[in-house]
């Protein structure tokens, strides 16, 4: 008796599923959402892929800065945190002025991964154009960071460990 029962409701619910998800699909592509900086909603720069709005934590989609405690060595070989640096970068960039950024998705940690602009400037391609991120996974911005190596803007002046790779280590040095 379960399986007539089953077979009955199984195109039903197929059916139904397929209605709902292409609904919410035609709906999810009529509008993005957009996060906007203002007076009341000021945003704090964490770090040079990071940043929160209000209260919304944003994560600078395609691109991978320095962690904030993170150091580099110049064309010197002289010691400095490029982490901090990162983050003045792109406390510059977005200066006093308001920015809109456009959600795509949520990360692991419930961050919203943005696209974020300030007037009609692309912040995050700023930030790898500049040479104070890289490039992270998929990423639009190949081209300006292959021309931040050519001409050593940024942390590609000197020696950086990839920020994943630093990730990682502090990682596993937290387990040990």
């Amino acid at each position: 008796m379960e399986r007539k029962l089953s077979k009955i409701y199984t195109p039903y619910n197929t059916l139904l599923g397929t209605l709902v998800f292409a609904l919410l699909g035609l709906f999810s592509t009529c509008t993005a959402e957009e996060i906007v900086s203002s007076t009341d909603f000021p945003v704090k720069v964490i770090d040079g892929d990071s940043l929160e709005i209000g209260n919304s934590r944003i994560r600078l989609m395609g691109i991978d800065a320095p962690e904030y405690t993170q150091y580099c060595k110049d064309e010197n070989k002289t010691k400095y945190n490029c982490g901090i640096e990162a983050k003045n970068h792109l406390e510059q960039i977005i200066g006093k002025t308001s920015i809109i950024c456009k959600v795509h998705k949520k990360d692991q940690y419930n961050r919203d991964l943005c696209t974020c602009y300030k007037n009609n400037t692309d912040i995050n391609r700023e930030m790898v154009q500049s040479g104070y991120a890289l490039v992270y996974l998929e990423s639009p911005y190949q081209k300006e960071q292959t021309d931040a190596k050519q001409h050593k803007r940024g942390i590609w002046r000197g020696r950086f460990m990839h920020p994943r790779l630093f990730r990682r280590l502090k990682e596993q040095q937290k387990l040990n």
